[in-house]
């Protein structure tokens, strides 16, 4: 079976392909766009030589009003004897049918067509060679006929330049297209490698390789190898964490699995049985079941199995009922907790039980923690989003480099990892707040410690 790393490259297939595809659909559109371009120009051309007819024809009225037949007659006259070649028509012919002026010795019939053929126009010389056809116009002033017209010669030329321009332009943006679209396809498929070559390496067991950083920050192909590096680091840390999270369960299980095979090794080799190694016995027994019953309570949480149970909570009656339960643990140890006092009910949207558990387990380690004469203070306010919680003691507080840590599964402060507990109370916190879409996190104290939890409040929670 061939492995995707080792795969026969195809990105000269695959990019020309595709170029030749979308240059294709390119060279459609664009031919389109042109020819447009061309209808829209002719419809222009013939409308400003049309306009131009229409501006004659109005000079020629203009004059007739106000200077009379005669003058419209000659002034006829003039501008058919400096016509240029022939280019433009001018006839008069008055009520009995006969020519009294221009260049066109037959009078035309009535109505005169719109277009008539250059040699049928009985000129008395025709001049430009260019003209294929005449454009016409008839109007009537007084009892006269005045016939305009317009060769197609100028119209011709404008077309031809027009056309020569767009075939070139239109082999030019084609041909660039193609080439770009091969470059592109090319670069494209050059990055397709590396993202398959860089999870190749990953599945071989390569954990440290990336897909290089290439092209711009709002590429699509950037945003997703940046997308699959973060994938990618999240996954190696979730590795390392799984390693060190089965280097810790075999640490604190090792010692009281030893112990207890000792005490009931004793139980086998003695005649009386004493009920003081049952009893240690036991002990060591809940302790291992507990252990395997937080695991067990986080990995619900995650999957999110209790999100059924989510009803609107009153946090401030939560924190109340932790006080008064914790409170006569902590005059036995020494140590004041004290609430700062809730004017009114802070609801959240939550599992009661879990808030409960999530807000125990912190009282509960500060408790732990806290040396006596120590003080531990629960707060909570309102925002208009957000219920903030913190809870604030003067121990010895947390290291700045475990901050981040803290709530790892299994995760110590000291190193001998000789006292009591499993390391799971915290990362069962982090647990229950990521569950109702919140944050916890440890704001740095020069005093002590300092834990902040931001819960939605129930206007905005979200109903999951």
């Amino acid at each position: 079976m061939r492995r995707l790393g080792q795969a026969k490259p195809s990105g000269l297939r695959t990019s020309v392909r595709l170029s030749l595809q979308y240059s294709f659909l390119y060279a459609v559109l664009s031919a389109m766009v042109f020819a447009m371009a061309y209808w829209f120009t002719q419809y222009e051309v013939q409308d400003w030589v049309r306009d131009q007819m229409k501006s004659d024809f109005r000079a020629v009225l203009a004059i007739h009003a106000e200077d009379g037949p005669a003058a419209m007659i000659a002034t006829v006259e003039r501008l058919a004897a400096v016509n240029f070649e022939n280019a433009r028509i001018y006839q008069i012919v008055d009520a009995n049918g006969a020519v009294v002026a221009g260049n066109i010795t037959s009078a035309f019939s009535s109505p005169v067509p719109d277009r008539i053929d250059a040699q049928d126009t009985h000129l008395a010389q025709l001049l430009n060679s260019e003209i294929e056809e005449y454009w016409l116009r008839e109007d009537q002033i007084g009892p006269y006929r005045l016939i305009l017209g317009s060769g197609d010669h100028i119209v011709a030329e404008v077309l031809e330049a027009l056309s020569f321009a767009l075939a070139i332009g239109y082999l030019i943006v084609v041909t660039l297209g193609l080439i770009v679209g091969v470059r592109i396809g090319r670069m494209t498929e050059q990055r397709i490698a590396e993202i398959s070559a860089t999870l190749s390496n990953i599945a071989d067991g390569q954990l440290d390789a990336r897909i290089p950083r290439t092209g711009t920050v709002g590429d699509d192909l950037t945003r997703v190898s940046t997308a699959i590096n973060a994938m990618l680091d999240q996954i190696k840390r979730l590795l390392e964490s799984q390693q060190q999270i089965s280097t810790d369960i075999a640490h604190d299980m090792r010692t009281p699995l030893q112990h207890l095979r000792q005490r009931l090794e004793t139980l086998r080799d003695s005649p009386a049985i004493a009920p003081d190694d049952v009893s240690d016995s036991l002990t060591q027994t809940e302790e291992i079941i507990a252990t395997f019953n937080a695991l067990l309570r986080i990995a619900q949480i995650e999957a999110g199995d209790r999100r059924e149970r989510f009803v609107r909570t009153d946090i401030s009656q939560i924190i109340a009922n932790v006080a008064d339960a914790f409170e006569p643990a902590a005059e036995d140890e020494g140590v004041s907790l004290t609430v700062t006092a809730l004017e009114t009910a802070l609801t959240v949207w939550g599992d009661r039980d879990l808030l409960t558990q999530m807000l125990a387990n912190l009282v509960e380690n500060a408790i732990k923690h806290c040396p006596r004469g120590s003080h531990i203070q629960i707060n909570c306010e309102a925002r208009r989003a957000d219920i903030i919680l913190r809870i604030t003691d003067d121990g010895p507080g947390i290291e700045q480099a475990d901050h981040q840590r803290i709530f790892q599964r299994f995760f110590r402060g000291e190193k001998s990892r000789s006292s009591a507990g499993n390391g799971l109370g915290l990362a069962l916190v982090k647990a229950i707040v990521d569950m109702h879409n919140g944050t916890v996190m440890i704001i740095q104290s020069t005093t002590g410690a300092v834990f902040e939890i931001r819960l939605p409040n129930d206007a905005d929670a979200e109903r999951v």
